[in-house]
């Protein structure tokens, strides 16, 4: 279990290892809740994303606590150097424990997070309510899908991205992600300024410390 802090207004838990995870309470609290719901964002988001389109009324009228974390790495949560999907559901279970979210606590995952809420569902099922995965990211050519359903999924898609799922995604060889990483992505690309505009400041002091093209490899080996 962690311990809670607050600094500048964020509230924040410190994990046993010293790292901390920012989060953020909506609808009611602990002691009203009916239920205790915990939302993990996806890419290029943050706690402040929440669960998209629900309201506190809402919250409120269903008796729901909502928490929404900064997962490591994002927002004002601190980086975790050796972050694997295990270690991540440990790292929830750790929040969840110290925000008094009860024995059992519902989890949900947007696009990115699904992944990681599939690993608390690997990981810690025992501690788990229910799993919401909403819109997640996942692999077309996972054996479950029958080649109907993966057909009928990627013609879904335009062209451009039904290239990167369906034949890049399957088929690209680490050294070819690497060579991008390493002499392709570089400062001043489009893209890299519009991200450097919209994240936080860790997130900026993230990019300076790794590069753009160290920052992607680190992505990559992360998910």
């Amino acid at each position: 279990m962690g311990t809670l802090e607050e600094e500048n207004g964020f509230k924040y838990v410190r994990l046993p290892d010293g790292r901390r995870i920012c989060y953020r309470e909506q609808g009611v609290s602990r002691e009203e809740a009916k239920r205790q719901l915990l939302v993990l964002h996806g890419l290029g988001s943050s706690r402040l994303a929440s669960m998209p389109g629900v309201s506190d009324t809402l919250l409120k009228a269903y008796g729901v606590r909502l928490v929404a974390i900064d997962r490591p790495g994002y927002g004002r949560s601190d980086i975790d150097e050796n972050q694997t999907y295990k270690s991540t559901a440990q790292d929830v279970e750790h929040v969840a424990d110290t925000l008094n979210m009860g024995e059992k606590f519902w989890l949900l995952g947007y696009s990115a997070g699904g992944g990681f809420s599939w690993a608390c569902a690997r990981y810690i099922p025992h501690r788990l309510a229910g799993v919401v995965l909403w819109a997640p990211v996942g692999c077309f050519h996972w054996e479950g899908i029958s080649d109907e359903e993966r057909s009928a999924m990627l013609n879904e898609m335009n062209i451009s991205t039904r290239f990167m799922f369906g034949t890049l995604g399957r088929n690209i060889p680490n050294w070819a992600i690497r060579f991008y990483a390493r002499y392709i992505v570089r400062p001043g690309l489009p893209w890299l300024k519009r991200l450097e505009q919209r994240v936080s400041e860790p997130d900026k002091n993230h990019l300076l410390i790794y590069g753009p093209g160290g920052w992607l490899l680190r992505l990559v080996a992360n998910t």
